[in-house]
């Protein structure tokens, strides 16, 4: 498994990403000492305030998601798709850094 696929539900007062179990447990054998989450909802007032001192939220979601904070890590993975839950489009793809 070469990309790993972020699923975003867009809620009525924010974003829930999440993954699916098959990729937590993917996570847990390639890196034991990671701590996948199962999902994390950022508010639409956090994200703006995020994203205006810390730069895109998308890029600090994948590695809290995957458990994951190693650059070197993150780096075996060709991308990080984050797909759309209602209509499975990809919303943003992204080489790991």
């Amino acid at each position: 498994m070469d990309a790993i696929k972020i699923k975003v539900n867009k809620q009525m007062d924010g974003y829930s990403f999440s993954i699916s179990p098959s990729i937590r447990d993917f996570i847990r054998k390639l890196f034991p000492n990671a701590h996948p989450a199962n999902n994390i909802f950022v508010g639409y007032d956090t994200k703006s305030d995020f994203e205006v001192y810390a730069g895109k939220l998308e890029s600090h979601i994948y590695p809290a998601l995957l458990g994951v904070d190693s650059k070197s890590d993150l780096n075996q993975f060709d991308e990080i798709q984050f797909v759309d839950a209602q209509t499975g489009k990809h919303t943003i793809q992204s080489k790991p850094a």
